[in-house]
């Protein structure tokens, strides 16, 4: 949805241009006039576009930990469409709030999320349906392999290949919440979550 959305705006963006070029050519319109409608055109659909992404990576995240911003996000995709491969993550700030109040409830808040809102819109992001406490266990698919000790986010968000370089100081943040007590952590049809109360972040990691 996201790939549509951008070439959705590429092409807005090509059409005002060749329309405001050709205004220009045979019109003739003030000069000052048409840079302003020009940059106009060209905003307007820029700031709908962040708006929408802002939107679309928030949707990952339950509605009831009531998180609005992203203070991280490193992500790539290779390809287009189905097949095509992808590996991220993304940092929230977890209001203080809420994380008092999960660190009061423990997994009974997560046990008892409330509804999401109009999670039609959203499809599967942001539904999770089992939560466990960490440190997250090993599986078949993501196994300790010596580097540090426990898990390391690296080896999940790379785990097809393809890979990202990720702020160092964010790795060690997710590691820590990843192998110690005291966050909470769903699997959802893509992506894991790790909800760190004492860290007041939440982490979202994929790979595809």
């Amino acid at each position: 949805m996201l790939y549509l959305a951008i070439i959705a705006f590429l092409l807005t963006l090509i059409a005002i241009i060749s329309g405001l070029s050709y205004a220009y050519k045979y019109k003739k319109p003030p000069r000052a006039y048409f840079w302003l409608l020009l940059f106009v055109l060209i905003a307007g659909p820029y700031a709908a576009f962040k708006s929408y992404e802002r939107s679309f990576m928030l949707s990952v995240v339950p509605d009831a930990f009531h998180v609005t911003a992203i203070s991280y996000s490193e992500e790539e995709s290779w390809g287009f469409g189905p097949g095509d491969n992808e590996a991220g993550i993304r940092v929230y700030p977890l209001p203080k709030q809420v994380a008092d109040e999960i660190s009061q409830r423990g997994i009974e808040f997560f046990n008892n999320l409330p509804p999401k809102r109009v999670q039609r819109n959203r499809e599967w992001r942001g539904r999770y349906e089992t939560w466990s406490q960490t440190p997250i266990s090993e599986t078949k698919y993501w196994k300790a392999k010596g580097e540090i000790k426990g898990l390391n986010i690296y080896d999940f968000i790379c785990r097809y290949g393809f890979c990202i370089g990720i702020d160092p100081k964010v790795v060690k943040e997710a590691n820590d919440a990843v192998n110690s007590g005291g966050s909470y952590y769903a699997y959802g049809r893509i992506g894991l979550i790790v909800v760190s109360p004492s860290k007041r972040q939440v982490f979202y990691m994929y790979n595809g």
